[in-house]
């Protein structure tokens, strides 16, 4: 068997439901490392795995960056690809991201075209700091070939493993979420370019699940908040908390004389951790 060039890298959190479809998408071509964050459910899946894969467990959940950061390091390969342990690879998906990495040169983020189950395309439209209006968004039909964008997919994405590494990696100041908009940032501030490799299929199962719980709902978008503020702050962009505060108990109130709990959770969340201010949240039970 030749030298593996890509790592493709999980990191697990309970995952031992979906896990085991990803792992069996990676050809055999390629190296898998799985981080596994102190699952409370433990790993006894990798007794069924398909395939051989190095499995790191953490001793305590350090979060999705920082667990991604200790794949990357412990790969031996150039490139690493980081995939959702609820994603699944088309069979050629790896071998055209690498192929377009070659064919670029020079370091890039490149990723896949990110479908759900339903073939439908899920497009990483904006990011906290760069709202994209509906309106000007482009429609599949438009798009022939690869495009750059200024927005990473943390679901799935292959770069160089030096390069990633000259980054910094994720930042492990970020426990969950808008950890892919910070690399953003980073990458773009080197003028290194992101691209989407049409041709690279991946898809991914997020949402699939029956709609969350109220409570999670609510734990879920006080995390987001935490990260959104940590990294506006880390970037000198802050907001006016009091006028977000606003909006959000407006939306609140929208959402209760709609009768639509979900929403009101969401908008609820957010206005919780919006009074916390930034942090490096360790919520529990999220999914």
């Amino acid at each position: 068997m030749s030298v593996p060039v890509v790592t493709v890298v999980f990191v697990t959190y309970n995952s031992g439901a979906v896990i085991g479809r990803a792992v069996a998408s990676v050809p055999d071509d390629y190296a898998v490392i799985i981080v596994d964050n102190a699952s409370p459910d433990g790993t006894a899946w990798r007794a069924a795995l398909a395939r051989p894969a190095e499995i790191f467990e953490m001793p305590a959940n350090a979060g999705f960056g920082t667990a991604c950061n200790v794949g990357a390091r412990r790969a031996r390969t150039p490139f690493v690809l980081f995939l959702n342990p609820d994603a699944e690879l088309a069979p050629d998906a790896v071998d055209r991201l690498v192929e377009a990495a070659r064919r670029y040169g020079g370091p890039a983020i490149l990723m896949p075209a990110i479908t759900g189950e339903n073939g439908r395309l899920m497009r990483k439209e904006g990011s906290i700091f760069e709202k994209v209006p509906r309106r000007a968004r482009l429609v599949p039909e438009e798009i022939a070939g690869d495009y750059c964008t200024r927005f990473v997919h943390g679901a799935a994405f292959l770069v160089a493993r030096e390069a990633f590494l000259g980054l910094g990696g994720f930042d492990e100041a970020i426990f969950l979420y808008h950890e892919d908009d910070d690399l953003s940032l980073r990458a773009l501030e080197r003028k290194i370019p992101i691209v989407v490799v049409t041709a690279a299929r991946v898809v991914h199962a997020g949402g699939r699940s029956s709609k969350p719980s109220f409570a999670q709902t609510f734990r879920v978008n006080r995390a987001k908040m935490h990260s959104e503020l940590y990294v506006r702050q880390k970037y000198h962009r802050t907001i006016s908390r009091a006028g977000r505060l606003a909006v959000l108990g407006a939306g609140c109130l929208l959402a209760l004389a709609c009768f639509d709990l979900h929403r009101f959770a969401i908008r609820a969340g957010k206005a919780a951790g919006c009074l916390d201010g930034p942090r490096r949240n360790i919520p529990a039970n999220l999914p």
